[in-house]
């Protein structure tokens, strides 16, 4: 019931709009005024054409005046009508309202602004049966000059101006939260995509708040230079979005010959703004047509090169490329239907305000993704970052397992070996037997030694590698029965001085248990190469091997990686089940 009731006040409130319209008739003309040199008193002489949908367009203008003559006729004749007669582009430079003895002006070019947003807004009041004529005389230096009228009720343009202003209000504070969201994810990440998103939002606030009349009508109503700021800010924003778009399709990367087209013409772009500087300051103002033509086309071939290359870019990165034809495709549009009609190409009924909009629209969506992105990536790194602590965790775990049974296993030898030996000597010093104890005494000596040599050798810290691998490759022979272990090294140094040796000599021993005791393996050939630019290290066994693609490295092979890949070097398995195992390492000079 609440929404018939709705519907029925809309309907009565446009019966009585249009009610209210049809009390006036209108007959409205123009005529236009190439080098501003008509008065009002001359205009009975001149020649005057009736508008087609209340519209008029010019095309590109060079310092001419369009007179408007209105004959107004108040149908009531009982009541009063009041109504405003609007002009829809905000930035003519100036507009004289000619009301019989009365004269109003409006305009980017003036000091005053209208009451509402709309457009450019003159009262008239009719008395019952009157008739009234209105001259109105619009003017617009330099640049493409076009315009509709309309004549509207106070309650509808009070309404759509109030709304209008709380709709833009309500995106620029939405813009400004991101402004802020994203200066402080650039002084977190440094990312140079993002300052430039910034840089993009900050001159669409700026161009959506000229081209909208939101600066004019409510901060700065005394401004005169709005025209001028509305043209060059465009060109600013375009291509300051070309530079993001450039960046968030990697182009520079991926597509480096789009990458110059664009450049180029954004080069092209800044030498067209400069030269209309100069022009305009020098008043050479019958070339700047040319100015004008010139950045419209390098603008169009940007909007093609980017729709081109985001599609281009589909199967390089799928998500920022539909990110792109999502956000830039209205852009697209919007840009080139205004190109081809300012070279009057196409003919229609095409509003500059419409850009307010795509702006606005463009702005909240990129922040939106760059904002997602980084959410995402933050996520990602925090996961990583548990896996790190995770792992580390685990390392220390099993190195103080490594330790415990390290130590285990010495306090095993002393205990076993030492200690037995020890006790016999010391029962050797109760029978006073010196020759058995000095011949026992020179046996421990030499077990301790071994004992030594076995945990790490003393001639490793002068870099003799493969004699300590010799040396304990020889030791471990002596032990086995049916299993050998064969060391060669060709162009392989006697002396290196690295600080990976130490690791290597206890992975060499830690590859040859695991080839003995887990691959089964009855022999074990060990190579060293000497190459120009590295070391190589290989062990073969011809054990029970394993399936390599199916495998997952245990923590023995796991942290052998580990610590190769910390002196960056690489570290390759190939196996096959009952075919043996190949371990290759490679180490940079």
């Amino acid at each position: 019931m609440k929404t018939i009731y709705f519907l029925s006040v809309l309907l009565v409130f446009n019966y009585s709009f249009s009610q209210e319209k049809n009390k006036l008739k209108i007959d409205a003309k123009y005529s236009v005024d190439w080098n501003s040199t008509y008065t009002l008193s001359s205009l009975k002489t001149k020649t005057f054409h009736p508008f087609i949908n209340k519209k008029i367009s010019i095309g590109y203008n060079n310092n001419a005046s369009i007179w408007c003559v209105f004959k107004i006729k108040n149908t009531d004749l009982k009541k009063d009508v009041k109504t405003w007669l609007c002009f829809d582009n905000n930035h003519i430079d100036s507009l004289f309202f000619y009301n019989g003895n009365k004269v109003e002006l409006l305009g980017d070019r003036t000091n005053f602004s209208s009451p509402f947003m709309k457009g450019q807004c003159f009262s008239i009041t009719l008395k019952p049966d009157e008739n009234r004529t209105i001259q109105v005389k619009l003017k617009k230096d330099i640049s493409f000059f076009e315009f509709s009228y309309s004549f509207e009720n106070e309650k509808t343009l009070s309404i759509s101006s109030l709304r209008q202003i709380s709709f833009i209000t309500l995106f620029l504070g939405s813009i400004l939260f991101l402004l802020i969201f994203n200066l402080i994810l650039y002084s977190i990440t440094k990312n140079k995509l993002i300052l430039k998103y910034i840089l993009y939002s900050i001159l669409t606030v700026l161009y959506i708040t000229i081209i909208s009349n939101y600066l004019k009508n409510i901060l700065f109503n005394e401004f005169i230079y709005f025209s001028e700021l509305q043209i060059y800010t465009s060109c600013f924003w375009f291509i300051s979005l070309s530079y993001f778009m450039m960046d968030f399709l990697e182009l520079k990367k991926y597509q480096p010959h789009k990458h110059k087209i664009i450049y180029y013409c954004t080069i092209l772009i800044f030498v067209s703004i400069l030269s209309s500087l100069v022009i305009l300051y020098t008043n050479f103002l019958n070339i700047l047509q040319l100015f004008f033509y010139l950045t419209y086309s390098a603008f169009l071939i940007i909007f093609s090169t980017i729709i081109v290359a985001s599609i281009a870019n589909y199967k390089i990165n799928k998500k920022n490329s539909i990110y792109v034809l999502i956000a830039f495709l209205p852009h697209f549009v919007w840009g080139t239907i205004f190109v081809l009609k300012s070279f009057s190409i196409i003919q229609g009924d095409f509003h500059e305000d419409w850009v307010v909009y795509i702006g606005l629209y463009d702005v909240l969506f990129f922040g939106y993704v760059l904002t997602k992105n980084y959410i995402e990536t933050f996520q990602i790194n925090n996961a990583l970052n548990l896996e790190i602590l995770a792992e580390k965790e685990s390392s220390i775990k099993v190195i103080t397992q490594v330790q415990i049974r390290e130590r285990r296993t010495i306090s095993n030898i002393i205990h076993d070996n030492l200690g037995s030996k020890i006790a016999y000597l010391i029962h050797l010093l109760e029978l006073k037997n010196l020759s058995l104890i000095n011949k026992n005494l020179n046996e421990l000596a030499e077990d301790i030694r071994d004992i030594s040599h076995g945990i790490l050798p003393k001639s490793l810290d002068e870099g003799t590698l493969t004699y300590s691998l010799i040396s304990q490759i020889k030791i471990l022979n002596q032990g086995f029965k049916n299993k050998k272990i064969d060391f060669y090294q060709y162009d392989f140094p006697e002396k290196i001085v690295a600080p990976w040796v130490y690791d290597l000599y206890l992975i060499s021993l830690e590859i040859i248990n695991n080839s003995l005791k887990h691959g089964k393996a009855t022999s074990v050939i060990i190579e060293f190469y000497g190459h120009p630019d590295c070391y190589v290290f290989q062990f073969s066994d011809n054990g029970i091997g394993f399936n390599d693609k199916s495998f997952e490295k245990g923590f023995g092979l796991y942290n052998i990686e580990k610590r190769i890949l910390f002196y960056k070097g690489v570290f390759e398995i190939n196996s096959s089940e009952n075919k043996g195992s190949i371990i290759q390492i490679s180490i940079p000079k």
